[in-house]
């Protein structure tokens, strides 16, 4: 099976994660597998060719059987020359809850009117991937063509290369306090004000914000403003940041919107405990109490989430890391790729 992947870049942030992946384990088992981004940014490493490309740039898309693209351009792109695709299966991936994502960049008639627009690109797909059963049952009747859930899945193991810097300053404040850790693109959708916010009265914690983002300036002038400076630590973007889950008490997850917690699935297969807001979509994934919820915009409700989490590490991290362990592995996830790609391209082949 000949497989090309369409990404906006190459860069550390969720869909590219995903592909990564899927690409690792098909290549394991047979599949030939090529990349193609647009944006030249710092990136991930793939075991395949990899290639950058421009929207008015066509690919050999008689090459593949299946082209599966991932996010906005990648999706226009795939229709743009979707004329020029006589063989291949098409297929998107919908990561995310279109139109509150748009909802934090713009104003409520932009995010529809973009909303409306990206369910228009997809529904031109053979078939859209959900990654949740609730965005499926958002956008089924929007998105018109087969969509269907397939969950995210992470790697079990921890990679070897590490920054011991950047460890030992995660040792040194995890000797002073108890530590909550998270990492992530930093934009107000991830909620993590309402964790700076509850800090000033968790006097026996601290925080651990790894990553950039456009709400990093913001978060450290509320860390000044609060006084809990001392006690809130930014480092900056980690091509690996799972590889620092270790040092952490519990994970935090504080989002006002999210398709899939690809970052709280890594952390429960570091079996570390979570605290995560009350999204549909992450009771989805940890349905039986094996994740600490919190109202959002409640710090009341977050402060006792924490306490929680704390006292019952152990448990809940044993918990969270045998149900990921269960459904939500990179092999799980890309077995049920590899099993989705061969159903649609026997129904092509019967159609034809």
């Amino acid at each position: 099976m000949y497989i090309a992947y369409i990404l906006p870049s190459l860069r550390n942030q969720g869909p590219i994660i995903v592909v990564k992946s899927l690409s690792d384990y098909l290549i394991q088992h047979g599949c030939e597998v090529d990349i193609f981004y647009f944006d030249d940014l710092q990136g991930m490493s793939f075991n395949c060719v990899t290639r950058r490309i421009l929207m008015n740039e066509p690919i050999d898309f008689d090459k593949y059987d299946i082209i599966h693209s991932h996010c906005l351009r990648p999706d226009k792109y795939v229709v743009k020359w979707k004329k020029n695709i006589h063989r291949a299966v098409v297929i998107s991936t919908l990561h995310q809850d279109t139109y509150r994502s748009f909802r934090y960049q713009y104003n409520s008639l932009l995010a529809r009117l973009f909303t409306w627009y990206w369910c228009w690109l997809q529904s031109r797909f053979d078939a859209v991937i959900s990654i949740s059963n609730q965005l499926r049952d958002i956008y089924n009747k929007k998105i018109k063509t087969d969509v269907v859930t397939i969950y995210n899945g992470c790697p079990v193991d921890l990679e070897m290369v590490r920054d011991y810097v950047l460890i030992d300053k995660l040792k040194d404040i995890k000797s002073r306090y108890r530590l909550i850790g998270t990492y992530a693109f930093v934009t107000k959708r991830k909620g993590l004000d309402q964790v700076l916010k509850a800090l000033p009265e968790l006097i026996k914690y601290a925080v651990v914000i790894i990553g950039e983002g456009p709400d990093i300036a913001r978060l450290k002038q509320m860390s000044a403003d609060l006084d809990i400076a001392n006690r809130v630590f930014f480092f900056p973007y980690q091509k690996t940041p799972r590889n620092y889950l270790p040092y952490f008490d519990m994970y935090v997850m504080p989002s006002y919107s999210e398709g899939f917690g690809l970052s709280m699935v890594e952390a429960a297969l570091a079996k570390k405990a979570i605290v995560c807001s009350n999204l549909p979509s992450f009771y989805e994934i940890f349905p039986n109490d094996e994740a600490s919820f919190f109202e959002l915009n409640n710090i009341g409700s977050l402060k006792n989430a924490i306490g929680k989490a704390y006292e019952a590490k152990e448990d809940l991290g044993e918990r969270a890391y045998k149900r990921s362990c269960e459904y939500f592995t990179s092999k799980k996830m890309a077995e049920n790729h590899l099993i989705f790609y061969k159903r649609m391209m026997d129904r092509l082949n019967l159609s034809e």
